[in-house]
């Protein structure tokens, strides 16, 4: 998402040494981890990319790492910047960057074809896929957003559509994931923060969005990760994760809406605490 939910350029967190770099899933037979969604997903960092690091996708590290490590499981991250969550079954349907993005630069991952294909088809042939991860939507909102020009009476007007074809999208999605690839392990609905909990309509644009993605999330036994709960209390007490330093630090003063290395933290330990008898300190 956007500061002030603006059009996506781009952009995730901060790539430190503080995240490991990804594997990919060679061994069938290894324990492994399957990460699928947007840029936040992806870790894409606005100044790697200013400096010329988006040709090699190592360079791009963020939460998926760290729960990877975590856990020790073998990390494939098929997430790509400015999916939706129409693209991310079809590349047919509106994006926000992702195929524009996939044209000029590597993901973490080369496939062909839509996400949700590569998604379904690596968990057929991977016995030992032990937790997918799934951030989608918040290039939905943006997408409205950008739409409606910043025009805050069109965004509120437009959401309940924009989410109720977001919800069937992730109908699509999860029953895909669990009734054509019959995967039965655990998932995670990762969502999306709010860049200033102290703004009444960013706070419920965000909360609304979450609202949903959870509501079907449930339906097919996907635990939810309680992102915006983390970051309200990792950005206390000022409430605004930028001045907190949870999101990307731009040159030009203000912040990035993507999370930097600490925002990729607080990410990490949310997903952790969404598994079953896992520690997070």
């Amino acid at each position: 998402m956007k500061r002030g939910f603006r059009v996506l350029a781009f952009a995730a967190a901060a790539a430190l040494a503080l995240f490991a770099v990804p594997a990919s899933a060679g061994d069938h037979g290894a324990s492994s981890y399957l990460a699928l969604g947007d840029s936040y997903a992806f870790a894409f960092n606005p100044l790697v990319f200013a400096a010329g690091g988006a040709t090699d996708p190592r360079n791009f590290p963020g939460y998926t790492d760290v729960v990877g490590r975590a856990l020790d499981l073998t990390l494939t991250n098929a997430a790509c910047p400015g999916e939706t969550s129409g693209s991310f079954i079809s590349g047919s349907l509106p994006d926000n960057g992702c195929q524009a993005y996939r044209s000029g630069y590597p993901l973490h991952t080369a496939y062909l074809g839509s996400q949700l294909a590569y998604a379904v088809k690596f968990l057929k042939s991977h016995d030992h896929v032990d937790l997918v991860t799934v951030q989608i939507g918040g290039n939905d909102v943006l997408t409205l957003q950008a739409l409606c020009n910043g025009d805050p009476t069109c965004i509120v007007t437009g959401l309940p559509a924009v989410e109720a074809q977001m919800a069937a999208n992730l109908t699509t999605i999860y029953s895909s994931i669990r009734s054509l690839a019959h995967y039965r392990h655990t998932i995670v609905a990762v969502s999306y923060f709010a860049f200033n909990y102290n703004d009444a309509n960013n706070l419920a644009i965000v909360t609304s969005l979450d609202a949903v993605e959870a509501a079907v999330a449930l339906r097919f036994h996907v635990r939810v990760a309680n992102v915006l709960g983390a970051f309200a209390l990792a950005s206390a007490p000022s409430g605004i994760p930028c001045l907190a330093g949870l999101q990307v630090q731009l040159p030009t003063g203000g912040c990035d809406i993507h999370p930097s290395a600490a925002g990729h933290a607080v990410y990490a330990r949310a997903v952790l605490a969404a598994l079953p008898h896992q520690k997070t300190d």
